[in-house]
């Protein structure tokens, strides 16, 4: 057994605290063996494999990563042996497998690495990372596919659908996740977005925070609530714009029929903040304990600011609200907001994280929310650490083009 005490999943899906268990050769086989009908365990290219059918499974066993790493960062060690396992088995028209084995207390989950991204390293000893959100996935949906933020796609899969998986008989049931990847056909490929461009986009279709001075966000709210609707996508996923003081009423409404699947919130970040505040931590609690989950909807965005351009976007943004009758709780001023006004922003990649059961606690982050102004201490905010995205993420996507 392992000697830290790091995450495990037990059969309910609840996050445990405890050390790794030690898999066998002969273990390692044996699951696969039995979930596999007419699987064999046998040498292949000079190394012990398991054959099913046209499929040569290379196998290792999860673990914690090790000190001093963050209990949710797992791995498997990937040999050279392998890589060369695999141009055999390539080479043979059969298909090489890279599997992770996950076993804690009765929980079996299966991790697939596609192997494209680990072959072309050629290492002698690499690693491939799974994190605990990974396997909470898998035990709860059955099935989990997602891209890390080095490129590697991996799947978790319940040890009930592996074998389904394997011959294609297990599909990924995702509307929520389409909606997204069909918004972000159209959104992340827009290039430099002008502010005055932007915001008079946001004032022809009427959009409530027009005039307001942080317009990246409220045009990103913009184009999705458009989108929504437009596409019909409001089914499944639904933007709302109004908050009632005391309520769960978030940004974003995941639907199931008739009924809330769970919420989530719509945030833009520059692509240059290491974390960002999220919300109010008692809230979220009180998602999860109803709804199982919470989605973080993240754009990031490349920004350019006007103090940087002799603060002439400001200005004309300020002249041009005046036009159309603006008017502000201040006298009028060319430079109001001249300090923080972007001028332009990229939306350049996007990132969907979920709070769940298993990760909930590492939210709740050092964040000081100092006091309010009469002297109160502010309610605690959850902290979106983005060294710690690995054990949060679902779907992600980038078109990163460098600023000129």
């Amino acid at each position: 057994m392992g000697s830290v005490v790091v995450d495990q999943i037990g059969p309910d899906a609840r996050l445990i605290g405890d050390v790794d268990t030690t898999l066998t050769e002969t273990q390692k086989s044996a699951l696969l063996l039995e979930v596999l009908p007419g699987a064999t365990a046998e040498r292949y290219a000079g190394q012990r494999v398991v054959r099913y059918r046209d499929q040569v499974i290379l196998k290792a066993q999860i673990t914690y990563l090790g000190i001093p790493w963050e209990s949710f960062k797992k791995r498997i060690q990937i040999p050279r042996s392998w890589v060369e396992v695999h141009d055999q088995a390539h080479a043979d028209g059969l298909t090489p497998r890279f599997v992770g084995i996950y076993h804690y207390d009765g929980v079996t989950i299966f991790v697939d690495f596609d192997p494209s991204t680990y072959v072309t390293r050629r290492a002698n000893n690499s690693a491939a990372h799974v994190s605990t959100n990974d396997l909470y996935q898998a035990q709860t949906l059955g099935m989990f596919s997602r891209i890390d933020r080095n490129g590697n796609r991996l799947t978790s899969v319940r040890l009930d659908l592996f074998a389904d998986y394997l011959l294609g008989r297990v599909r990924e049931e995702h509307p929520y996740l389409e909606v997204f990847e069909d918004f972000n056909a159209g959104f992340l490929s827009h290039g430099r977005l002008e502010a005055l461009d932007a915001v008079q986009e946001m004032y022809e279709g009427d959009w409530p925070d027009t005039m307001q001075g942080e317009w990246a966000g409220f045009y990103l709210e913009y184009r999705l609530d458009e989108f929504l609707r437009r596409s019909g996508a409001n089914q499944f996923v639904a933007f709302q714009k109004a908050k009632r003081r005391g309520s769960l009423d978030y940004d974003l409404v995941f639907k199931d029929g008739r009924h809330v699947a769970f919420y989530g919130d719509l945030k833009a970040s520059n692509i240059t903040e290491h974390e960002s505040p999220g919300n109010d931590a008692e809230d979220i609690r009180r998602c999860l304990a109803d709804y199982g989950r919470f989605w973080y909807v993240i754009y990031e965005h490349e920004t350019w600011h006007s103090r940087d351009e002799d603060d002439l976007p400001v200005i004309a943004w300020n002249e041009w609200r005046r036009s159309v009758g603006h008017v502000g709780r201040k006298p009028y001023d060319s430079l109001s907001y001249a300090r923080r006004f972007k001028s332009a922003v990229r939306f350049a990649g996007m990132m969907i994280l979920e709070v769940n059961e298993a990760n909930f606690h590492m939210v709740l982050g050092d964040f000081n929310q100092g006091r309010q102004p009469g002297g109160a201490t502010r309610a605690l905010k959850v902290m979106i650490a983005k060294r710690n995205i690995d054990n949060f993420l679902i779907l992600s996507a980038s078109v990163y083009q460098a600023i000129a």
